[in-house]
């Protein structure tokens, strides 16, 4: 059953396979995924809820560190993750393909890359959705303190406003996990192609000095 497994992750798969075979792999295996990653998922949501909230809680002039710490947040989160499911045996290890073949299947890389963000893109207007009807309550609230309203929000809007941070950050944290996977089978491809074709020149290579 391993045997089977593992010839199953490292093969050749075109762009589209892995696409496919890497979304297939993450919604099969959701519950495990789950176990492994749901601590990291929360400090990733206490993180990008801290992101969220500094521009619209403390002030607006905070975009651009909030927009920072929001794509440090993601970056390290995906390294974490992907290293703890590899120590956890749920993405199997597979040989380096080295800079040179990465350069080679760029195409493959950049096709790849384009789709997953697009539906990361997509799966987070659903996820963010109360993110950013809070985002722009409050500041809609503020340009009103600024035009002379009194009023505002009320107080409870504030740890409403933090509640609907975290949901959607750990929410966006599972979003961004659907990366792996097709990641994964992309690198497996390409470690299969670069294998391959190591094999071929080394046989030619040995026909020739036979000739010789």
């Amino acid at each position: 059953m391993e045997i089977e497994e593992k010839n199953h992750i490292k093969k050749i798969r075109s762009s589209q396979a892995c696409i496919k075979d890497g979304y297939q792999l993450y919604t099969a295996n959701f519950r495990r995924i789950f176990r492994h990653t749901w601590a990291l998922a929360i400090i990733f949501a206490l993180i990008t809820a801290t992101a969220s909230a500094l521009p619209v809680l403390v002030s607006p002039t905070l975009v651009l560190p909030a927009f920072l710490l929001e794509v440090l947040s993601v970056i390290l989160f995906l390294w974490m993750a992907n290293r703890l499911l590899h120590k956890r045996q749920f993405l199997q290890p597979i040989e380096e393909a080295g800079i040179n073949g990465w350069i080679r299947h760029l195409g493959m890389v950049i096709l790849v890359g384009i789709v997953c963000l697009l539906i990361v893109s997509v799966l987070t207007l659903f996820t963010a959705l109360p993110t950013i009807i809070m985002m722009a309550a409050n500041w809609e609230s503020q340009i009103g303190v600024i035009g002379g309203d009194p009023v505002g929000m009320p107080g409870y809007v504030t740890w409403l406003s933090i509640g609907a941070f975290l949901i959607a950050g750990f929410l966006q944290a599972y979003v961004w996990l659907t990366v792996i996977c097709p990641f994964h089978l992309v690198h497996a491809s390409i470690a299969c192609q670069e294998k391959d074709r190591k094999e071929f020149n080394k046989k030619n290579y040995e026909k020739k000095n036979l000739i010789h």
